[in-house]
């Protein structure tokens, strides 16, 4: 979930991880926004409530902040982006080593409808890379549900 002006921020200076800030995730949150660009908040499987949510939203918009919050339920995102995981390419009959993931994302937002598509995750002679999947399946199935 996203929550912030992702077309203003072009570089960002400041970023701040908070992998699991415990009972104090929205107070943190809402802390860092004074002095960091972009916070990623890992809420740990918790639910904010909506009011708090919306005053810490406000204030990373106020702030031309980007927060990004994983892992728990936060309402009324201006981006929420969900996948799962397709399928894995480089085993062959339960043995060799996994050379790519395929994932099924759905990305909605405020101002536009949700989109689907297939990304593969590969190795490519050591390098990590990621690429876009046509998949008729994927098209022809239901948009994924996002995560809550």
């Amino acid at each position: 979930m996203v929550h912030g002006r992702l077309k203003q921020l072009h570089t960002p200076r400041e970023v701040a991880l908070v992998p699991q800030p415990k009972e104090a995730a929205v107070e943190c949150a809402a802390i860092l926004l004074d002095g960091f660009d972009v916070i990623v908040l890992g809420l740990s499987g918790a639910a904010v409530t909506p009011s708090r949510g919306r005053a810490v939203a406000a204030r990373a918009r106020s702030k031309g902040s980007i927060l990004i919050v994983t892992e728990g339920k936060w309402d009324g995102p201006d981006l929420r982006i969900s996948s799962r995981v397709a399928g894995y390419t480089g085993l062959s009959q339960g043995r060799g080593r996994v050379t790519g993931i395929q994932l099924d994302v759905a990305a909605a937002g405020k101002g536009f409808q949700q989109r689907t598509g297939r990304m593969e995750i590969r190795d490519d002679a050591g390098e990590l890379s990621w690429a876009a999947r046509d998949n008729p399946h994927v098209a022809a199935t239901p948009p994924l549900k996002a995560a809550l």
